[in-house]
């Protein structure tokens, strides 16, 4: 007898404990702001050799950095450490071989507008891995509003410039 008038409590008590999670889930999702995503990236191959075993990644990135923007390009002689690579791990460049760029965007009425940029950046040692970054401090270089970088980067390979394509971030709300 004492088994059935426990049922009902301990069922109450799981009900209870889900409402809870549910209500938290609920407040949690409409409560979130766009400051809750930290940065909005994407990255691909953009260059690989006739056989594969040397590539090319890039990556544009755009985020909050300290309230007033980040931006950051990168270039990536390199397998992005997929699952299954396709081509080799760490291709290093020697000096000069390896370059990145970006433009950061403004969203405007009209589209998206130039906020800033900067020209090729060239790698000063042997590496396999270039960055270019800003970050914009705690005031928006163009204003509040939608931000998105724009990421070049390109690869000197057998006497010629391999890649030079491009990767749009996304975009990311960035408070005025």
């Amino acid at each position: 007898m004492k088994d059935q008038a426990e049922r009902p409590g301990l069922r109450r008590g799981v009900l209870n404990g889900l409402l809870a999670l549910i209500g938290a889930l609920m407040l949690t999702l409409t409560t979130a702001t766009s400051a809750s995503a930290h940065y909005v990236y994407e990255s691909d191959e953009i260059w690989s050799n006739s056989d594969s075993s040397k590539c090319l990644y890039v990556r544009a990135e755009v985020s909050h950095g300290s309230r007033g923007g980040y931006t950051q390009s990168r270039s990536l002689a390199s397998d992005d450490f997929g699952a299954l690579p396709t081509c080799i791990w760490q291709w290093e460049r020697p000096a000069g071989q390896l370059a990145t760029k970006y433009s950061y965007f403004k969203k405007t009425s009209s589209g998206w507008s130039l906020c800033r940029s900067i020209g090729w950046k060239y790698n000063t040692t042997k590496t396999n891995v270039l960055r270019a970054s800003k970050n914009y401090g705690v005031a928006p270089p163009c204003g509040g509003g939608h931000y998105a970088t724009r990421a070049w980067g390109k690869v000197y390979y057998g006497g010629k410039w391999y890649g030079a394509g491009s990767i749009w971030s996304g975009s990311h709300y960035i408070e005025p």
